[in-house]
């Protein structure tokens, strides 16, 4: 039941991190970076309020109890938060720069493989379960995610097929190297991020790694890392441009931004976090990927497949399918292993 529990506890943080991130198409010119460090300023004191709240000063006891026993995962900890932050930055970059058609396959496919593979070592996985087992739930979640990029392949030749064949024309080499660049920057940016479920592996108490850290304490560390990366790069930026103003004198509209994009981002890291504590990283990661179907799902209820083809609802509609058909075959092979 415990396990049950998890799974869903998983699928709903998929949930969370493919919700937050359509606030984005909400900034209306407000600097990206001004609001990537509202949103890990919030999830710093979202999550400190919540492990103090509930772990008191039990909460600093385990950190120092881990800190000397050994120094390595906390120092671990705070590096993946910063890691993935910067990773994250990068990846929204691209994405705005040349779209998610082409930067979802790659950045897929290293975040739900190699990132799978390395929790997988660095923690373990759940005994009794089959690395066979788990590859092939991989890769329904690798074939439900590659549906809807197809469908947004299809959408975009049925709505813009004039304009594409303009654009075609148009390009020359100086556009296929910067498209040969900015698939270069997805690859190092995805493998960045897979630093994310590779700290929950080496960091946390699993039942195949009975040392670590609890979830809080982890996300407390994670979160510290976190805001410290924002800071670095996005600071950075900021600085440069000369636009910490923005940031400093935000409307509440674009605050009320980072409130809920930090509660949804976090929260589901919370989640994650507790569901890895008995599912192991190598499981809890590749439930977490299904937020790619909840991404797509939003760009539906937003009106984005708004006079698509017919194959582009089939194909989503078999993104879901395939979703559930991975969800279902690791429950049903953890049951198994049990």
């Amino acid at each position: 039941m415990a396990q049950e529990i998890a799974l869903l506890g998983g699928l709903f943080n998929a949930f969370l991190w493919g919700s937050w991130t359509v606030l984005l198409k909400k900034l209306d010119g407000y600097p990206l970076d001004a609001f990537h460090i509202g949103l890990f300023i919030v999830s710093f004191a979202f999550v400190w309020v919540i492990a103090l709240l509930t772990r008191g000063q039990v909460l600093f006891i385990e950190i120092g109890d881990v800190w000397q026993d050994n120094a390595e995962i906390i120092a671990v900890a705070l590096i993946v938060g910063g890691g993935y932050v910067i990773g994250l930055r990068i990846m929204l970059t691209v994405y705005s720069t040349i779209g998610l058609t082409v930067t979802a396959p790659i950045h897929t496919f290293m975040s739900l493989i190699l990132g799978t593979a390395l929790a997988a070592v660095a923690g373990g996985a759940p005994a009794g379960l089959a690395p066979l087992d788990l590859g092939l739930a991989c890769l329904l979640y690798f074939a439900a995610a590659m549906a809807t990029v197809w469908a947004r392949i299809c959408r975009d030749r049925a709505l813009f097929e004039a304009a594409g064949s303009q654009l075609r024309a148009a390009a020359g080499a100086k556009s296929r190297r910067l498209l040969a660049r900015n698939i270069a920057w997805v690859a190092l940016a995805s493998a960045i991020i897979t630093t994310y479920p590779l700290g929950l592996a080496f960091c946390l108490r699993t039942p195949s790694h009975n040392y670590g850290l609890g979830p809080l304490p982890y996300m407390a560390l994670l979160v510290t890392g976190s805001l410290l990366g924002a800071l670095l790069l996005s600071g950075a930026i900021l600085t440069r441009r000369g636009q910490w103003s923005a940031l400093l004198r935000a409307p509440w509209q674009f605050q009320r931004y980072a409130l809920i994009a930090a509660g949804a981002h976090y929260g589901g890291n919370i989640i994650n976090a507790y569901a890895t504590g008995i599912l192991t990283a190598a499981v809890s990661w590749p439930v977490g990927t299904t937020a790619n179907l909840w991404t797509f799902v939003w760009g539906l209820a937003a009106g984005e497949f708004k006079g698509a083809p017919r194959k582009s609802y089939l194909l989503l509609m078999a993104s879901a399918a395939l979703f559930v058909a991975g969800t279902l075959y690791l429950r049903w092979a953890l049951l198994r292993s049990a």
